[in-house]
């Protein structure tokens, strides 16, 4: 497993930095006198890290996790099988056709209450209903339907991508229950595109999904014809409950059907990004990195700022530079001291093995 990129996800999943491109002045209000000294900042810093772990350690403890490892790693060997839930769902579309058909969900004329027998291997259609609801074993050798699947809604629209049409949802409900627990539910609605060319671009979304304990909900808005917004927060009855994210996009234009790329549509990306005590204010300006083929690390710096604040006060800058010939990310306390954030971490592919091992190993 590449090093490097581990270390690049915990940087942008706990500093934030989604290095895609944006420009603009901070909307912080926060005080830019920091009360602490370059030492607290670094422990501070290390307490968010381990406070990150544990929240990981919580969601590998939950019910939901507990329903993976039983129904998908639970062979003799312990490695990833997915036979049994898949053997499932063909025997499903073997006898009741397939849940989706021209790029469209079959949820009207599947609409009932399943339930699987383990002697015959099939399903049986045993009540009308206005969801789909599917009761079965959890494992191949278990002899109760411990486990219940249910769509409780669904609804969707016409869309188009590259003169292909696809009916994506508008409205979806649905839950997975084990042994009469909730351990993953889902709820999208407002969801809205822009119809009518060659791509259908999201326009608002509201999301809210489960997944034992945690809670995560998420929210895309169109705030112009040019600018964008995508929210993020998690929670959990446990504590890890300041978690969230905010990415803003400009656009050139609102020619959405001809939308290629970052560098070709987007003018402007900035944000923040919070964990426990610990946020990042980032603003990455692509239009100024669109002249560059290679960037360096002083262009990237010039077009770019990422300020680090904690309990509300700011204690750092990151920048990019480059040591021993590779680009790395550095943070530049307040007393005007600086460190590789490497410091931070180097341990997280270790750790976060360490935590999933159940999966990894």
């Amino acid at each position: 497993m590449n090093i490097k990129f581990f270390k690049t996800s915990c940087i942008a999943f706990l500093f934030g930095i989604f290095i895609y491109a944006c420009s603009g002045d901070s909307n912080s209000n926060s005080n830019n006198t920091s009360p602490t000294t370059a030492a607290q900042d670094r422990q501070n810093i290390t307490n968010t890290f381990n406070e990150f772990y544990s929240c990981l350690n919580t969601l590998d403890d939950g019910q939901l996790s507990n329903f993976i490892l039983y129904s998908l790693f639970n062979s003799g060997n312990e490695q990833y099988n997915e036979t049994w839930l898949k053997n499932l769902t063909n025997q499903f579309e073997l006898q009741y056709g397939v849940l989706v058909l021209n790029n469209r969900m079959e949820f009207a004329s599947n609409k009932g209450v399943y339930t699987w027998d383990n002697v015959s291997q099939e399903w049986t259609k045993v009540a009308s209903a206005n969801v789909i609801q599917l009761k079965f074993p959890s494992k191949s050798d278990v002899a109760t339907l411990d486990s219940e699947l249910t769509l409780n809604s669904y609804a969707d629209t016409p869309t188009s991508f590259n003169n292909v049409d696809y009916w994506l949802p508008t409205n979806v409900t649905g839950s997975l229950k084990r042994n009469g627990t909730t351990v993953f539910s889902i709820n999208l609605s407002n969801i809205t595109y822009n119809t009518g060319t060659n791509f259908s671009m999201p326009l608002s979304a509201n999301i809210t999904i489960f997944t034992s304990p945690f809670t995560h909900t998420i929210q895309w808005q169109r705030i112009t014809n040019t600018d964008f917004r995508l929210s993020y927060s998690s929670s959990t009855p446990e504590g890890c409950s300041a978690n969230s994210f905010e990415l803003n996009v400009k656009l050139y234009d609102a020619d959405y059907a001809n939308i290629v790329s970052v560098k070709d549509d987007v003018k402007r990306i900035n944000g923040s990004f919070t964990q426990g005590n610990l946020r990042v204010e980032y603003m990455v300006n692509v239009e100024g990195l669109s002249f560059y083929t290679d960037p360096t690390p002083a262009q990237v710096t010039a077009n770019s700022t990422a300020e680090v604040y904690y309990n509300n006060q700011k204690i750092g800058d990151l920048s990019y530079d480059e040591l021993d010939n590779q680009t790395e990310i550095f943070i530049t306390y307040s007393d005007g001291t600086r460190e590789n954030v490497d410091e931070y971490t180097s341990d997280f592919e270790t750790t976060v093995r360490t935590i999933f091992a159940n999966y990894l190993n």
